[in-house]
């Protein structure tokens, strides 16, 4: 197992080294890489599983969800709870961004008001999400509600809410991702987004599965394999903080 903290270079380095031990199969999450690494584990000819993402041109296989519909959903489904001003609190997570573009984008197709964007380094902790919020107060109107890209930064945005004496969700409501354990038990509750982790690793080692137990003839074939695509979908969450 490797971590590339979102670093093309690094993930290119991991998947060599991982490569040199001669594996059965890879998974890699996202689906993001280089032109180098895209053409390494072609000609590995290995089974490949790009994961906690969509594409119509995977590697191999591709099993997740798409974060551009994350985005448009929450943008739509928060327009009509009756939101008007938008905050949007990230970290420079390739993925995390996408949602957050998705929603700008489609918040400006219903014609609401910009957003104010407060983009924080990576990794996502508590910290930054309060370091979040006070950024997005100081830069102008105070929005209506805080639409974080992951839970942690949300429970952030939470902490500085109560530290400021705001009342959530009356004076400030938040939206969150991932639906972490913690996001049904901080108060007040968070509203998120849920995806089924769980899901995507099975379905992965499903995958790699049936390509393991393929005949030998199958295995050996140079003719190009079906590219599997799966969608695993989101659901969207509402608690206490909306």
């Amino acid at each position: 197992m490797g971590l590339t903290g979102y670093q093309s270079e690094k993930e290119e380095a991991l998947v060599e080294a991982i490569l040199g031990r001669r594996p059965d199969g890879i998974v890699l999450a996202g689906i993001s890489h280089s032109d180098a690494t895209i053409e390494r584990l072609t000609k590995a000819r290995i089974p490949v599983v790009e994961i906690w993402d969509l594409t119509d041109k995977p590697i191999d296989m591709v099993i997740g969800f798409s974060h551009e519909e994350v985005g448009q959903h929450v943008a739509r489904h928060l327009l009509d709870k009756g939101y008007k001003r938008f905050g949007i609190v990230s970290v420079d997570d390739p993925r995390g961004l996408r949602r957050c573009e998705s929603l700008k984008r489609e918040l400006a197709r219903h014609h609401a008001v910009k957003p104010v964007f407060e983009v924080r380094p990576a990794p996502a902790t508590l910290q930054a999400g309060r370091e979040g919020l006070n950024h997005l107060l100081a830069n102008g109107e105070a929005p209506e509600i805080v639409v974080c890209s992951s839970d942690t930064l949300a429970q952030g945005v939470l902490a500085e809410a109560a530290n400021r004496r705001i009342d959530v969700p009356r004076n400030l409501a938040v939206m969150g991702f991932g639906d972490l354990s913690t996001a049904a038990h901080v108060y007040p509750s968070l509203s998120t987004v849920r995806v089924d982790g769980a899901r995507i690793g099975m379905e992965a080692a499903r995958a790699l599965l049936v390509r393991f137990n393929a005949p030998a003839s199958d295995s050996d074939s140079d003719e190009p394999k079906p590219r599997m695509r799966i969608d695993t979908g989101f659901s969207i969450i509402d608690r206490e903080s909306t």
